[in-house]
């Protein structure tokens, strides 16, 4: 069970990853994206399908395999309805496309979530010193809890907990929710910690 203050650090930190991913994608796309962090929790991961809509939920989901002082396994998610937000936000065009999705679309999608998932590990090495290296990402439309499988038996599950993020991207008045999941080693969180000076 994490303390306040731990909790407290892990939502700073992901507030710091958002303001970078913001400012990554807006020199990406050439125009302004801002972030949104309405939620940071740790559950345990049979719990992470219900907090983003039920296992039965489709979904679009990017996943990554982080190595070297960060070991963990990260799954970025969209529903349906985000992904064709997502991308007509990408390619600044009205967008709507149901799976599968053309390797451009894929493309795009897979280096958003490169682009997420480098920010917020990118605010962990920066607080902790920790680095890391990210494997080449993977993607998949499948229901929620099935997706969650795929990702734990193509790139190994560390640990029974989920750091889950949910965050939102916005251009104007048109925003698109997404989903962070980061399955850490079960050593890592401890040792996050322990280097921000918050270890139990």
């Amino acid at each position: 069970m994490l303390s306040n203050m731990q909790i407290d650090v892990l939502r700073e930190i992901s507030n710091i990853g958002c303001g970078n991913a913001a400012t990554a994608l807006s020199t990406m796309l050439n125009k302004r994206i801002d972030m949104e962090l309405p939620s940071v929790n740790i559950l345990p991961l049979a719990e992470a399908p219900d907090l983003l809509g039920g296992a039965e939920l489709l979904v679009t989901g990017v996943f990554f395999q982080a190595i070297d002082d960060l070991p963990c396994s990260i799954l970025w998610l969209l529903k349906q309805d985000s992904v064709g937000s997502l991308l007509s936000l990408l390619f600044g065009m009205d967008i709507t496309t149901d799976p599968p999705y053309t390797s451009m679309e894929q493309s795009a999608l897979m280096e958003v979530g490169n682009i997420l998932s480098s920010s917020y590990l990118g605010a962990l090495s920066c607080f902790t010193g920790l680095n890391f290296q990210l494997s080449v990402p993977a993607l998949a439309t499948d229901m929620a809890g099935a997706i969650l499988d795929i990702a734990l038996m193509q790139l190994g599950s560390y640990s029974d907990q989920a750091l889950v993020i949910k965050n939102s991207l916005r251009e104007g008045d048109e925003s698109v929710e997404a989903n962070f999941l980061l399955l850490p080693d079960p050593e890592l969180l401890q040792r996050i910690f322990q280097a921000l000076g918050v270890a139990e």
